[in-house]
């Protein structure tokens, strides 16, 4: 694991307390078991904190699971992002609201409009 990872996953689990970010009804178990990544690694998604989602489940089960198997909904709701967007740019929905997410592990709320 690089330096880039590790911290980046450190941010990200301080920013979510352990528990799932997103906590899509009825699918979500409630405790943070991955990383995920809004923007693709392969679309040049890197590990800074505003790409990233502490989730529970893993690619095929849990939120993570579901925002992997739904891509439509995901961009839709900022938990996935294209490769030309900029994730820190990206609004994205979190359990609490609409927020903008920074790479030290901060919320900046958004007015919905």
């Amino acid at each position: 694991m690089n330096a880039a990872e590790k911290n980046g996953r450190r941010i990200v689990k301080e920013r979510s307390g352990g528990y799932c970010e997103v906590r899509i009804r009825g699918i979500c178990t409630g405790r943070a078991e991955s990383v995920h990544h809004r923007k693709n690694r392969s679309q040049g998604g890197s590990w800074a904190p505003s790409n990233l989602l502490h989730l529970c489940g893993d690619g095929v089960r849990g939120c993570h699971g579901w925002i992997t198997e739904h891509p439509a909904l995901s961009y839709d709701n900022g938990w996935a992002v294209r490769g030309c967007n900029v994730p820190a740019e990206e609004p994205v929905f979190v359990a609490r609201g609409l927020v903008l997410l920074d790479d030290t592990g901060n919320y900046k709320w958004q007015k919905e409009g």
